[in-house]
């Protein structure tokens, strides 16, 4: 199976495909996409676009399932409205399953079950990355 995990930020999705080798360990797949960005999400075209991106993204890159670090929906660390606009156009990419997993969940993977990163993991993908693994392991 290979997963995505995904974090939203502002106006951006970042990806971390992630999938079990066959001695079973967790192995991240070095891509040029990591990012992709909304740029206008009133904008009916901008919309269709990022929608495509992620349909050719999944496409390219034989994705199984979508892993969503969820946001609050209300409070101060809410998610803001463009990024639930970027979930539900997760969850419209044809071909794939879409699971959610809270920011408590990961840092208990995190601090329990991961006991090492991907070489050369880029920061901003740590949670994405977490989220991938989370959802392989955890089935």
């Amino acid at each position: 199976m290979v997963v995505c995990g995904c974090e939203i930020s502002a106006k951006e999705v970042r990806l971390a495909v992630v999938h079990l080798n066959d001695e079973g360990i967790i192995e991240m797949l070095r891509l040029k996409t990591t990012r992709i960005e909304l740029d206008d999400d009133t904008s009916e075209i901008d919309l269709r676009s990022f929608l495509a991106a992620l349909q050719e993204f999944s496409r390219e890159n034989e994705i199984d399932t979508f892993v969503i670090k969820t946001r609050a929906k209300k409070g101060r660390m809410a998610g803001g409205a463009i990024s639930f606009k970027i979930e539900t156009l997760i969850q419209l990419v044809e071909g794939c399953h879409t699971r959610f997993v809270s920011p408590v969940a990961l840092a208990h993977f995190a601090k329990k079950e991961v006991e090492e990163y991907p070489e050369k993991l880029p920061v901003y993908l740590k949670n994405a990355f977490l989220a991938g693994a989370y959802v392989l392991t955890r089935g």
